[in-house]
This record gives structure tokens, C-alpha cells and sequence, in this order.
């Protein structure tokens, strides 16, 4: 690529967006010179400019994935690619900007094989980041599913309501797998035995492991009610397949349960035109996440959009027609869909901790047995690398983890500590939250909930646990660096506009 005049070296202060063939370029200046990164999110095309920057880090504003501004590298997730880095010279005061060479070392050649049970989220940022941190020997996956991975947050958000979402996905191509001699192999893992370093999968075949990461996540949970097997749930591309198929048919559906999946699956069918009623045991959605008073912006929101709710009511059967509930009330319904949470998949592994609910625990570097790791829905791991062992069905954080154990697989020693983070949108409406709350003391809110457009913090003792933003994108991602950076923030220093508290803070 030829030189590209982009900008005089004066006018250009810490970070400013030029463009390059039309494509915005961010220009970062610090005290080793000028950097040049593309000003894309590679997720699903966020404007990075409009994020926050700390340090060389810049955070970006819709999905909070973070890259580094001197080399482009991709930090964290939910964006799976770096940002394309450009070669800069300065002659006579002017930033020439150049295509650098591409060209990469291969890796050293390694008799190893390192296996990966599962190809969602944390699986498929395992096999990537192996092969991004130089591993040379062979890289397994093995999975359910007869598909390249894809991002499953797309299927409730946007699929099923018949919109583009913009997010990347698959997460890369099937081409991407060839070049980097990823096998991906379609078995049911029957055993995973952690003494002998050994999978069998049902057709029986065989794998021993140098090293091995479990991530095979969840199945969404049937209530044990009169007529469940005939209800539709959703987890995975299938699944989705099979409700849009009844749903075309359809005029008038109830969602059980008013969890994050069952809300977005709401909003998808309204969006699509169907009657949809809401029944949950809970007082507003997402009562046990966000409390009552964030749950009902949720309520609101719905309702003006046409969808009706039966709420603190419980299920008693689910006959050919529709729901009956105890209250005696009937919903008539042609599609009945369930959000009721995961079980973990681990009845497979043997030679490991597994909790009554059947998730895995695992330390700080989410190690489960001698060179075996379990990443995603599946773990219980230390809040922030030291705390309180939890367990969370975030996309982003099983990603995180993905990466995280790849690189324990490798010997590295890194510790999981990062911050909770996820997002759900609904009607084009997105709430982020950061941080990790089972309990609060007060919920100190700024903004308005009837709008509704707010930052709200979950206070305990004192201390900010966790934030949630709605319509908030730069204070949110300033959260998110501002949590990494220190845990006991109180809400008065956070305050209504984190994002100058982080430019203040450095």
C-alpha cells in the first residue's frame, strides 16, 4: 500500500480519527511516538472513537470488546479479531500512514495435542488463542453441533425476530480453521477420564491429551410440569430453527419465564407480530439479577410495546392449546417457549470436583485436574481470581476464560480475574452490567427509568458491587475499565458520568 498523508503531527493531540480509503483509522499518540490502528470494531462495526481510552487501551462502546491502541491487539473479548495495524513515519511534520507486511512465522513444530470439548464461546477462543500464542501441535474440537462457531447471543436477540444483527458470525470461517489445522470433529463425549489424560465419544472414538479444556456448557432446563416435552427451548441454531418454523405459523405465544433469554425471545416475537404473554414466578423480569425497580423499567418497556404479563403466577400444565396456570386462568397460545437457565453438561468427567448443580470447579487459572481446564457455563470459579467461587452464563466471560485457559494449557500461570460483564438488547434498546451482585443494601440510580435512560449502582456496605447502564455506552465502558482498575468504588466517586471520572483517573 502506498503512503497515505493523513494528518499534521501538531493537530494531533493523544487520539484522533482520520480515514484511510474511506475505512476511519485512530492515530494514537504517547510518548513513544504515533500509533495507528483501525477505528472498527471487528465484532460489529461499534465506531471506536465514540468509546473510551485508557492508556493505550480503548474500550468499545456498544459490546465493550478492548483492543490496544499501539498495536491493534485484540485484549478482550466479545470481538474475536485485532483491529489492522499500520506502519507510520512522520516526515516534515506530516503522519504517513502504510499497509505493514502480514507475513507471520509459523509455529515451531510440537508433538503435542491439546483437546477441546466444546465448540461455543470459550472453545472456540481457546483453539484460536493457542494457535495466536505460537502452539504448533495438534488442536481438537470436539462438539455436538455440525457447525463452525457462532455467536449464540445473536439467536434470541435478533434471529428470531427476522432482523440483521451486525455482530460477527461465525465467529470465524470454516477457511479460518483449515489454515490454522484446527480439527473440528462432530462427537458426543461420553467420558473424560482426567487420571488417564483420555476422551471417548460415543461412536468410540478415542483422544489422549497432552493438555485439555472443557467448555461444553449448558442444556436449557425443562420444567418438570404436565406437557413440558412439548414446549420449545433455546439454545442453540437448531433450536432457534425449530421456534422461527412454528412461530411463522403462529399468532399468539407464551414465554415462560422472564430471564434474559426469555425476555429477548419476547421481544423477537413481538417484533415479529405475535401476541406474546410473559409468565414468570418473579415480580418483574430479571428480579433476582437486577431487583425489582430495574426490572420493571423491563415490565414498561414491554408493555408498550404490546406484550402482556402474568406475573407471580406458576405454571400447572401445559396442555395442546396453551399454558394453564394455577391461578385457574388459561393462555391460549399456538408456541409456548421456556427461559428457564442452563444445567451445566459435565456428566461425562470423571476425576474432577463437580457441584450439585453439576458445574466444575476450577481455581484462579481455571485448572479442574492435572492439565485438564473447564471455561464458560460449566465452571465455578473465584469472583475476580480471590473471592467467592460463582458461577455465570455470560457469553463474554466464557470467551474470557476460553483465552485464559489456552494459555494455562500452555503453562503460563494466568490468573481469571477479570470483571463480569454482559449485555442484553431489546427493541434496539441495550443494558450493559458490570460487576457481580447477589445481594444489595440500595440501588443509587442516576438518569431516568421512565425514559427510560440510566446508570444505576448496586450498593453493598458502602461499596459499588456491580452497575448496570441502559442507553449509557461510554459510561459503561468506562466502567468496565474503572472496575478492573479498583474494586471498592463508592457510588458518590463514580458518580452520573464515570467516563470523566476515567479520564481522570489516567
Amino acid at each position: 500500500m502506498p503512503d497515505h498523508d493523513v494528518a499534521a503531527l501538531a493537530d494531533i493531540g493523544t487520539i484522533r480519527q482520520v480515514e484511510v480509503d474511506g475505512e476511519p483509522v485512530l492515530l494514537f499518540r504517547d510518548s513513544d511516538g504515533v500509533h495507528a490502528v483501525g477505528g472498527t470494531c471487528p465484532h460489529a462495526g461499534a465506531p471506536l472513537i465514540e468509546g473510551v481510552r485508557h492508556g493505550h487501551r480503548i474500550v468499545c462502546p456498544w459490546h465493550k470488546a478492548t483492543f490496544c491502541l499501539r498495536t491493534g491487539a485484540l485484549l478482550e473479548p466479545p470481538a474475536v479479531d485485532s483491529l489492522p495495524r499500520y506502519d507510520v513515519r512522520v516526515e516534515a511534520g506530516r503522519v504517513l500512514l502504510s499497509q505493514p507486511d502480514q507475513t507471520r512465522e509459523q509455529p515451531a513444530a510440537d508433538s503435542r495435542c491439546f483437546v477441546i470439548a466444546g465448540g461455543g464461546a470459550a472453545g472456540a477462543m481457546a483453539a484460536q488463542t493457542l494457535r495466536q500464542e505460537g502452539f504448533g501441535g495438534r488442536i481438537v474440537i470436539l462438539d455436538h453441533e455440525n457447525r463452525v462457531p457462532y455467536d449464540r447471543t445473536t439467536l434470541s436477540k435478533y434471529f428470531l425476530s427476522g432482523q440483521q444483527g451486525s455482530e460477527k458470525s461465525p465467529l470465524q470461517s470454516q477457511s479460518f480453521y483449515r489454515r490454522q489445522r484446527i480439527e473440528r470433529k462432530t462427537a458426543e463425549i461420553t467420558r473424560v477420564d482426567a487420571a488417564e489424560r483420555r476422551i471417548v465419544c460415543a461412536d468410540g472414538s478415542i483422544f489422549n491429551y497432552d493438555a485439555a479444556l472443557l467448555a461444553t456448557g449448558g442444556e436449557p432446563k425443562r420444567p418438570p410440569i404436565a406437557g413440558a416435552k412439548a414446549l420449545f427451548l433455546l439454545r442453540s441454531r437448531a433450536d432457534a430453527d425449530a421456534i422461527l418454523a412454528r412461530a411463522e405459523r403462529s399468532e399468539r405465544a407464551v414465554v415462560l419465564g422472564a430471564s434474559f433469554i426469555g425476555m429477548e425471545v419476547a421481544a423477537s416475537l413481538r417484533e415479529r407480530g405475535l401476541d406474546v404473554t410473559v409468565v414468570a414466578q418473579d415480580k418483574a423480569p430479571f428480579d433476582k439479577q437486577l431487583g425489582t425497580l430495574i426490572g420493571g423499567v423491563f415490565t414498561r418497556l414491554h408493555e408498550s410495546r404490546g406484550v402482556q404479563f402474568r406475573l407471580g403466577q406458576e405454571i400447572a400444565a401445559l396442555p395442546d392449546s396453551g399454558v394453564a396456570l394455577k391461578s385457574g386462568e388459561k393462555l391460549h397460545a399456538d408456541l409456548v417457549v421456556a427461559g428457564f437457565g442452563v444445567r451445566p453438561l459435565t456428566d461425562y468427567a470423571d476425576g474432577v470436583d463437580r457441584n450439585d448443580d453439576g458445574s466444575i470447579t476450577v481455581d484462579a487459572t481455571l485448572q479442574a485436574a492435572d492439565n485438564l481446564f473447564a471455561a464458560g457455563d460449566i465452571t465455578r470459579f473465584p469472583l475476580r481470581g480471590d473471592g467467592k467461587p460463582i458461577r455465570v452464563e455470560h457469553w463474554r466471560v466464557a470467551q474470557q476464560q476460553g483465552r485464559v485457559a489456552a494459555l494455562n494449557m500452555l503453562g503460563r500461570g494466568v490468573r481469571y480475574d477479570a470483571v463480569p460483564v454482559f449485555w442484553t438488547i431489546q427493541y434496539l434498546k441495550r443494558l450493559d452490567y458490570i460487576g457481580h451482585a447477589t445481594e444489595w443494601d440500595d440501588i443509587v440510580v442516576h438518569g431516568d427509568l421512565e425514559k427510560p435512560e440510566f446508570l444505576a449502582y448496586y450498593v453493598k456496605d458502602g461499596r459499588v458491587a456491580a452497575a448496570v447502564g441502559l442507553d449509557r455506552d461510554r459510561d459503561t465502558a468506562a466502567l468496565v475499565e474503572l472496575f478492573e482498575k479498583q474494586r471498592d468504588w463508592t457510588p458518590d466517586a463514580l458518580g452520573a458520568n464515570p467516563a470523566s471520572v476515567l479520564e481522570q483517573n489516567g
